[in-house]
């Protein structure tokens, strides 16, 4: 307090003077003009840098927990045995960071913390469940590989399908190893982790997809016929050896080398880009992140678009589009979904869209499956082909009782029976539009007007085709 208005007045006024000497002061310094330039020294080149001072504080332990069990609870994090220990109570840090030459005060207040055996035992946790999933996506790409067994079942599945995920399955497998090699004590774990990844996508990953790109790759080869050689006549000395050979076509045969490099370029391409996102700024990480997000997890479409150009249906077990679908997505759902992730990631809502995106591929596989490769494809664009789900007439004289063609007496109408399970074919709903779409799929009538359930027809033609194989 000061002891008449004069003499506040008086202070005030010497405040502000010395204020305005400073302000002047600040603005004449080369500060502002600051140009970062190259230093072969290499000593910092900015004329000015701001010195911090920190302050921080722990918050207590509540009062309902005592020392000793305290110290039991740290014991068991240095050296875990299995004991039961009472819940950790929470970290939190209060603090403060002034600079006193540049007059900046950063604060923070009550923010959680965690001890770092806790999040070693968290990352491990992590490397289990990551190995479990590896095992699980194994077994199921050799489910997919036991139910295309034969080549004509293997040219309906899409190289493109099995490549993406093989490249992200490789992108994993390196960020595993990496994580394990810098941070030692969690190398066993992520070890292990990169170990079954690798399992995945070297041995059973490109084995089928080397198998599937041997079987298409003569889809894009044209071979070129050589003229035929005319005779000459009056020669007569030809070679035993050559006398009864044919004339072969000129077939390039399929370099593997070619392939193998194109997939380590995109391997490399990928790796440049995030390696580059990492040193960018936030922005610029979210684009490329997105962009990459899309891309890897957009590995149904290619089956799709091969589904529809091919007119193939079930060339994937829904098993498999199930399980991978579903493992690919906990990583995201991890990292951007969980609030308490390894890395201390934000959340966002956008992984949501991520999962729709997903969801609604295997959605499309499924009904491609059940009504058909082409049924969003407007009819004006699709080849005529011939139909295999024909909309039945009510005067189909097979389907009369003994032969009968009387149209009055509709009781008189029985199902036809399957020529290879000798059960009826249930046809009746062919009055209601709705439900004629999804009887029609019960049943297949091949061009010679024979009639047979769609679960049997498939069946014996998979049998057909895979003891052709042995």
């Amino acid at each position: 307090m000061l002891p008449t208005n004069e003499t506040l007045i008086t202070t005030r006024e010497a405040i502000e003077e010395q204020l305005d000497k400073r302000m002047d002061e600040i603005e004449r310094e080369k500060y502002w003009d600051w140009q970062p330039t190259d230093d072969e020294s290499g000593k910092n080149s900015s004329p000015f840098s701001c010195s911090f001072q920190m302050f921080g504080q722990l918050h207590p332990v509540p009062s309902n927990i005592k020392m000793s069990e305290l110290i039991e609870y740290e014991r068991e994090l240095e050296f875990p045995q299995g004991v039961s220990t009472i819940s950790p109570p929470p970290l939190l840090l209060s603090s403060e960071m002034f600079s006193p030459n540049c007059w900046f005060l950063l604060s923070s207040s009550k923010q959680p913390g965690i001890k770092i055996e806790k999040y070693y035992s968290k990352a491990v946790t992590y490397a289990g469940i990551a190995s479990v999933i590896a095992v699980i996506q194994i077994f199921s790409l050799i489910h997919q590989m036991e139910h295309t067994p034969t080549p004509s079942s293997v040219s309906n599945v899409s190289y493109w399908t099995i490549a993406m995920q093989a490249v992200m399955d490789g992108y994993q497998c390196l960020l595993y190893l990496t994580t394990g090699v810098v941070i030692e004590n969690v190398f066993i774990p992520f070890a292990t982790t990169a170990f079954f990844t690798f399992v995945l996508v070297s041995i059973f990953g490109m084995r089928y997809l080397l198998v599937v790109w041997r079987i298409q790759r003569p889809e894009s080869i044209r071979p070129s016929t050589p003229p035929t050689p005319t005779p000459e006549l009056g020669n007569d000395n030809r070679s035993p050896d050559t006398e009864n050979l044919l004339p072969v076509a000129n077939v390039r045969r399929p370099n593997t080398n070619e392939e193998s490099n194109s997939q380590h370029a995109v391997l490399l391409l990928g790796l440049f880009l995030f390696y580059q996102s990492v040193t960018r700024s936030a922005f610029v990480q979210n684009i490329i992140v997105s962009t990459l997000g899309f891309v890897f997890y957009s590995f149904w479409v290619p089956q799709i678009v091969r589904n529809v150009f091919r007119g193939c249906r079930h060339p994937l077990s829904h098993r498999y589009i199930f399980v991978m679908s579903i493992t690919r997505l906990m990583v995201p759902l991890y990292f951007y979904g969980c609030p308490k992730n390894l890395i201390g990631h934000e959340t966002t809502s956008w992984v949501w869209l991520l999962v729709a995106y997903v969801a609604l591929q295997v959605c499309i596989l499924l009904l491609q499956d059940a009504f058909g490769p082409r049924f969003f494809v407007p009819s004006k664009y699709l080849p005529q082909t011939y139909n295999y789900h024909p909309i039945l007439s009510t005067n189909d004289e097979e389907m009369l009782q003994d032969g009968e063609e009387n149209a009055d007496t509709k009781s008189n109408l029985q199902p036809r029976d399957c020529a290879i399970c000798m059960l009826p074919i249930d046809t009746s709903n062919n009055k209601h539009t709705g439900l004629n779409v999804l009887s029609r799929t019960n049943y297949m009538m091949t061009p010679c007007h024979h009639m047979f359930h769609t679960e049997c027809l498939e069946r014996v033609s998979f049998l057909k085709k895979k003891n052709r194989k042995n």
